[in-house]
C-alpha cells in the first residue's frame, strides 16, 4: 500500500436571505497512484480547474497563482445574484460566507504504532485559496506543511521528479521567538533566512527572505489580526436562529470564576445539535443578546501559556471528550477580532452520513437545532424517525 495520498477538498458556506438558511457545498476527490508524485500532479491539474471556474465565475481568467489570489479576494464576500462554478456544476447564490479550496496529503496508517499527523483527516496542507482549513496570508502554516510533505518523500523514498525546489524563507514565528524570548531584544538569538527545501507548488515566495515584519517585532510580538468578514458580521448582527448562536465562553464559569466542565458541555450540545441539523456558526464571545464580549475571561485561565493556543488545546479537547475526534471534518474554528476584541467563530457542517450523539452524563443523548437553540430528543421512536427522515434515503 502507498504511505499516503492526495485530495483536493473545497467547502462553500452560503447564505440565502430570502430562505433565511444557509447552506454548506462540499466537494471533494481523491487521487491515488503508487507513485504519489503522479498523483499530486493530477491533484493540481484538478484544482487548477477549478480555479479557473472560479474565475470564470467573475469574467476573469487564470495568469498566475498571485493573481488568481487577488482576484478571488472577493470569493467569501460577494456581491448578491452571483453565479459559481462550483465542482464544474454553476449554483446561483445570494451571499457567500468563508469559501475555500485547497490540496492535502492524506497519510494511510500503515502502523498503529505509528504517529499520524492527520488523525482528523484534515490533511497535510499542500496548496490553497480560501479560508477553510488555512490562513493564506501567513506563509509560515503552508512552508511547514510542504516540508513535512518532502520529508516522506524522503523517508519512504518516493520519486519527486524535478518538483524538487529550494526557496530562501524567513520564518516569522522563527524570527519572533529568536529576538524576543522574554520579551526583550536579543541579539545573540539572530536568526537568518533560511534555505527550504519543498516540492514545487504555484504559491509565490519572492519577498518572503527577509525580515518585513522585523521593525514591528522589536518591541512586542506580532500577531496576525483577522477581521471578521462583513458579510459574516451582517449575519451576526440578525441575532441568533436556528443556525446562528452565541456563548460567553468556552470553559469560563462565571458564576465561578473558574474553569467548568459544564460550560464546555453546553458549547458541544450546540455544535451537535448543528451536526444533526442543518449547519450553522457557533460564535464564542458574545453575550446571547449579541454584545461583543470577547474570550478575555477563557485566556485568563491560560496560566502562562500562550492564550490562543491554550484556548484551540482547550477546544479540541471538548470536542474529543463530549462527541469524538471524527466530527473534526465538520467542525473548523477561526480567531477574529470584533470591535477590537478576540471572538473564535466555529463553523459546522450538517453530518451527512450519520446521526451524532453527545456523551453525557448518563449515556449518549442527541440533539437537533430548534428556532435558536439545542432540542433533545429523548422518545426512542421520534428520535428514529427523524434519523430516517434526515439519513434513511
Amino acid at each position: 500500500m502507498v504511505a499516503f495520498y492526495y485530495k483536493v477538498k473545497a467547502k462553500v458556506v452560503l447564505y440565502s436571505k430570502e430562505s433565511g438558511e444557509i447552506e454548506f457545498l462540499v466537494f471533494e476527490k481523491e487521487f491515488k497512484n503508487d507513485e504519489p508524485i503522479i498523483a499530486r500532479e493530477s491533484a493540481f491539474e484538478y484544482y487548477q480547474k477549478n480555479i479557473e471556474y472560479f474565475l470564470e465565475s467573475k469574467h476573469k481568467k487564470y495568469y498566475s497563482d498571485k493573481q488568481a489570489r487577488d482576484e478571488l479576494k472577493s470569493f467569501t464576500e460577494v456581491n448578491a445574484n452571483s453565479e459559481l462554478i462550483f465542482g464544474v456544476n454553476p449554483i446561483e447564490y445570494e451571499k457567500a460566507i468563508g469559501n475555500g479550496i485547497g490540496i492535502f496529503l492524506i497519510e494511510n496508517n500503515l502502523d498503529e504504532e505509528r504517529e499520524i499527523r492527520n488523525t482528523d483527516d484534515s490533511g497535510i496542507f499542500i496548496h490553497g485559496i480560501g479560508d477553510r482549513w488555512f490562513i493564506q496570508d501567513y506563509p509560515d502554516f503552508i512552508m511547514s506543511d510542504l516540508e513535512a510533505e518532502y520529508e516522506l518523500y524522503n523517508k519512504f523514498g518516493y520519486k519527486i521528479g524535478n518538483k524538487k525546489t529550494e526557496i530562501l524563507y524567513c520564518s516569522v514565528d522563527e524570527w519572533i521567538e529568536g529576538y524576543l524570548g522574554d520579551g526583550k531584544w536579543v541579539d545573540e538569538s539572530y536568526i537568518e533566512p533560511q534555505i527550504r527545501t519543498i516540492l514545487h507548488t504555484p504559491f509565490d515566495w519572492s519577498g518572503l527572505d527577509i525580515p518585513y515584519w522585523w521593525e514591528d517585532s522589536k518591541n512586542e510580538k506580532s500577531e496576525i489580526i483577522t477581521k471578521l468578514p462583513q458579510k459574516l458580521n451582517e449575519l451576526l448582527k440578525d441575532g441568533e436562529s436556528n443556525q446562528v448562536e452565541f456563548k460567553s465562553a468556552l470553559m469560563f464559569n462565571f458564576l465561578t470564576g473558574k474553569a467548568g466542565i459544564s460550560i464546555k458541555g453546553i458549547i458541544a450540545k450546540a455544535i451537535c445539535a448543528f451536526l444533526n441539523s442543518n449547519g450553522g456558526f457557533l460564535v464564542i464571545g458574545l453575550t446571547d443578546k449579541g454584545e461583543v464580549q470577547g474570550l478575555s475571561h477563557d485566556f485568563s485561565l491560560s496560566q502562562g501559556k500562550k492564550e490562543k493556543d491554550f484556548f484551540m488545546l482547550e477546544f479540541d479537547q471538548m470536542l474529543e471528550h463530549f462527541l469524538s475526534f471524527s466530527v473534526k471534518n465538520n467542525v473548523s474554528g477561526q480567531f477574529y477580532q470584533l470591535e477590537e476584541k478576540d471572538i473564535f467563530v466555529v463553523t459546522v457542517s450538517p453530518s451527512k452520513q450519520r446521526p451524532i450523539f453527545l456523551k453525557g452524563q448518563n449515556g449518549k443523548e442527541f440533539y437537533v437545532r430548534g428556532e435558536a437553540s439545542s432540542r433533545q430528543i429523548i422518545d426512542i421512536e421520534q428520535l428514529a424517525n427523524y434519523c430516517i427522515e434526515k439519513w434513511g434515503k
